[in-house]
């Protein structure tokens, strides 16, 4: 699960249900990377059918088929997913609309997340600088 998912989850935001509903609904407002391949310009819209069709018969992902046919690059599938990632809704934003959060509880628990991941850095790097110099005093 999603780690800020897992947050409000554990704040008592949202039910973990509510959770698994948000992340469907998230899927399925996602934009497919062959629509993004096709805006990009680095497919055609005969090979994203194409790859659709074989994806199909072999059960792959769409850019394991892509890769598979010569059509698209690890890189140029990595920088497709990217874009499919940024554009596809936030985990708040859907539970918002759910009417499961408001805007202002959504923006507290953003902020108590973001505060309590800073801190946990922050306990990771001390962590390390107290290590390395125990070992420069050995």
């Amino acid at each position: 699960m999603h780690e800020f998912a897992k947050f409000l989850v554990n704040k008592g935001l949202a039910t973990e249900a509510q959770i698994v509903v948000a992340l469907d609904e998230q899927r399925k407002l996602s934009k497919p990377i062959g629509r993004i391949a096709l805006e990009q310009g680095v497919l055609s819209m005969k090979q994203v059918f194409t790859i659709l069709s074989q994806q199909a018969e072999i059960g792959k992902k769409f850019g394991e088929t892509a890769q598979d046919l010569g059509w698209l690059s690890n890189d140029q599938v990595e920088e497709l997913l990217q874009i499919q990632k940024n554009v596809r809704p936030r985990i708040g934003s859907v539970l918002v609309d759910m009417g499961v959060l408001d805007k202002k509880n959504l923006e507290i628990a953003l902020k108590d997340f973001e505060t309590g991941t800073q801190q946990r850095l922050q306990d990771v790097i001390s962590l390390e600088e107290d290590e390395n110099s125990a070992i420069c005093v050995s």
